[in-house]
Order: C-alpha cells, then sequence, then structure tokens
C-alpha cells in the first residue's frame, strides 16, 4: 500500500493506492453508491472545491485520489 499527500500552490492531493495483490482490477466496476462511495463524496463535499475519483489499473492496482484547495 501507498499513501502520499501532496501540496502544489495552493492545491492539496491525498493519493492511497493498494498493490495489486489484495483488490482484483474488478473492484470499480461494482455499482456505485456504496457506503465507501458516500463517505468519499462527503469529505470531499467538505473541502474547499474538493473531488475525488477511483481508478482501477490493468496491473489490478486501485488508486484513490482526493484533492482540495487551500483557503
Amino acid at each position: 500500500m501507498c499513501i502520499s499527500l501532496g501540496q502544489q500552490v495552493v492545491t492539496c492531493t491525498l493519493t492511497i493506492a493498494n498493490d495489486g495483490s489484495i483488490v482484483e482490477s474488478t473492484t470499480c466496476e461494482r455499482k456505485k453508491g456504496g457506503y465507501g462511495t458516500k463517505m468519499m463524496d462527503a469529505i470531499a463535499s467538505e473541502l474547499p472545491d474538493g473531488a475525488w475519483e477511483m481508478l482501477a489499473l490493468p496491473d489490478g492496482q486501485v488508486r484513490v485520489t482526493l484533492s482540495w484547495h487551500l483557503l
């Protein structure tokens, strides 16, 4: 697992990715609207210009990225 937090000027980005050995690439193909998705929507909505995305990569890795602007 890899967790990183970075800042470029006024934009912060938090990225969490697995190494592809635990979660299969089909994870992101599930129907949206589960508890985790709702939680990420709620977190992003509370941050200034908050947004998030989840990507399933061909190697089986799943990467979730949350970004927001500093005030």
